[in-house]
């Protein structure tokens, strides 16, 4: 009798020092926060979305807020009311497989594989009726983003990306996310 309490023993001390060990994990994983930082301020993303391509160019939204419909459009009214800001990779050239892990780096001209051919940052949005009334904008098609590096590291349907930009007038804005990205089909003309 005493050798099959001391198995329980043993068996229940195993159970708890095993779901311990995941906690730690899971811990660490949730230290992570999606978020970028810009002028000191940090501004979160806990939403992420990808466009399905009409060709290999993928675009990767990073929102506060979400996108109403996976089907886009190409308006600014498909938002939540409650969205403040976000970053747009847009036209990401990876591969025929879809968004792979690596490194892109903003590019102009737009010339191969592994490259992003704009990123735009906006924030101090106002919204009205799901759509985008106003916001301020940091673009790389007007010059303001003169470089950028996102880091992709994907496993199963979890994505981390960390991303540099830097800026004309903005100083380096550096950001993260960690999550999946809602498959979006991209509907614009």
């Amino acid at each position: 009798m005493k050798k099959l309490n001391l198995l329980i023993g043993i068996i229940i001390s195993t159970i708890i020092l095993s779901c311990s060990s995941n906690d730690n994990n899971q811990d660490e994983t949730s230290k992570i926060i999606s978020e970028f930082v810009l002028n000191q301020t940090k501004y979160l993303t806990s939403k992420g979305y990808i466009f399905e391509p009409k060709n290999s160019e993928q675009t990767i939204f990073l929102l506060n807020g979400k996108i109403l419909n996976n089907e886009w459009l190409g308006k600014g009214c498909d938002y939540s009311n409650d969205l403040k800001h976000g970053i747009i990779f847009n036209e990401i050239l990876s591969s025929e497989n879809g968004l792979q892990s690596g490194t892109y780096k903003l590019t102009n001209p737009f010339p191969s594989e592994k490259s992003i051919a704009n990123i735009s940052i906006i924030t101090n949005i106002v919204m009205s009726s799901n759509c985008i009334a106003s916001g301020t904008e940091i673009s790389s098609s007007t010059g303001q983003i003169v470089s950028g590096i996102l880091n992709i590291e994907k496993e199963d349907n979890m994505y981390t990306l960390n991303y540099t930009i830097e800026t004309s007038d903005f100083g380096t804005i550096k950001g993260t996310y960690l999550g999946e990205l809602e498959l979006t089909q991209d509907l614009s003309d």
